[in-house]
């Protein structure tokens, strides 16, 4: 079925947040392109942007994923979009970051009705082992701590010459909802709600009140994985993740955990 991509609007967005969430919103901004919605949040932190400072973009000219990667990011309908947030702790206390905000993503889509997809560490949405969205998680210094640049990618309408651009295989919302209708103003302001729980949580205990929902949606667990790092491949058994949300592997010699790398469900060939 086609989700809907009628234009996002800011009251609409708003109206699907909640009153919990809206008293941590700074600043909620919508343009129709940015070249990419975290680099316009990182630029807007030497301006003394304020945490819960939220931006979207309809379409951006130069989106990135991890690794410096194009995100493939036309005006079809789909949701691109960014949070700051402030932290008084440094880079170390952060590296599950990327782990909280995939919970937020992921129960945003369960209030949208959208069930069956799962998360692959660090940083990936996915249905039918496709992928369906992305976080790109960006640090900057910030007097007292730390400025966390949250954001997130996801497919609604992904028409088909576009995704012929991307090597790993992905899916959008208008196929993985199924039956469901998709609101995209509802998504994005359940998304923005979520995150903004998240990251009020987060900087008090970090992945704590997290942990359970990941685990539930680990798309790898016991599953056979790659990872890619440091000029290297390491396969075995996806084991989930710690309480930093580091990966747990299961090689011949005993269980590992690493903090960085990029996990494949299939070889690379």
């Amino acid at each position: 079925m086609q989700a809907d991509s009628a234009p996002l609007k800011l009251q609409s967005i708003r109206a699907a947040m909640g009153k919990d969430s809206l008293k941590w919103l700074s600043q909620l901004e919508l343009y129709p392109e940015l070249d990419s919605t975290n680099r316009y949040l990182l630029a807007q932190v030497k301006h003394g942007a304020k945490k819960g400072t939220v931006c979207l973009a309809e379409a951006q000219s130069a989106g990135r994923g991890r690794h410096g990667r194009l995100w493939v990011s036309p005006l079809s309908g789909n949701i691109y979009l960014s949070l700051l947030w402030c932290f008084s702790k440094g880079p170390r206390f952060l590296s599950g970051l990327s782990i909280a905000a995939g919970v937020g993503v992921l129960r945003a889509l369960q209030d949208q009705g959208v069930t069956q997809v799962g998360l692959k560490w660090p940083n990936d949405v996915l249905w039918d082992d496709r992928k369906l969205g992305g976080i790109l998680v960006e640090l900057v210094p910030k007097e007292g701590g730390t400025g966390a640049v949250v954001g997130v990618g996801i497919n609604v309408n992904m028409p088909i010459p576009y995704r012929e651009q991307l090597v790993q295989p992905c899916t959008d919302l208008a196929e993985a909802a199924q039956n469901r209708s998709i609101d995209r103003n509802y998504l994005a302001g359940r998304l923005i709600h979520h995150f903004l729980l998240i990251m009020h949580s987060f900087e008090r205990w970090g992945l704590r009140d997290c942990l359970d929902d990941w685990r539930r949606w680990d798309a790898c667990y016991q599953r056979e994985v790659y990872l890619y790092g440091d000029s290297k491949v390491i396969s075995g058994i996806a084991c989930g993740i710690n309480e930093e949300g580091n990966l747990l592997l299961q090689e011949k010699e005993g269980i590992s955990c690493y903090l960085c790398g990029e996990v494949s469900l299939r070889p690379v060939k």
